[in-house]
């Protein structure tokens, strides 16, 4: 009880200007709390739905290279599966992961973008030049 009054007398001497500017922070910190926990909460769904794509991709896990799993935005909110691949086509990643209802769009030649509405997933295939290797790129949004 004798804490509750103390922060009551202070609060009671505060003018109304700053009991609004700390109304303010509390309220974006709350905020800001719950969009990290909410991505804490759902970065296992991401996760799961992203390893059902690459599942996909497992025909031509021989021809893999490399593997990177990283999570990126405000909070990471967004995980992205990001896979090398040496001596296979663009179009060969495209047909297997075309299986899907998923919306092509092509940038350049060397550049896809696909985008599966129903999981919301964005996939992007890129050709690289110099090393002739093709990097599929797994996006989950929120």
């Amino acid at each position: 009880m004798k804490v509750w009054s103390s922060v009551k007398s202070i609060l009671n001497r505060i003018p109304f200007t700053v009991k609004i500017y700390i109304g303010f922070v509390l309220f974006w910190l709350l905020l800001m709390v719950f969009v990290s926990l909410h991505a804490y909460i759902k970065r296992p769904e991401q996760i799961q739905k992203l390893t059902v794509y690459e599942q996909k991709l497992v025909g031509i896990s021989v021809y893999k290279v490399s593997e990177e799993h990283f999570a990126t935005g405000r909070n990471g909110q967004i995980y992205i599966f990001k896979n090398t691949y040496e001596g296979i086509t663009l179009e060969s990643v495209k047909d297997m992961l075309s299986e899907e209802h998923i919306t092509w769009r092509e940038v350049k030649k060397r550049h896809l973008i696909g985008y599966d509405q129903d999981d919301k997933i964005e996939i992007e295939i890129i050709r690289d030049i110099k090393t002739k290797a093709i990097i599929v790129k797994l996006e989950k949004d929120r």
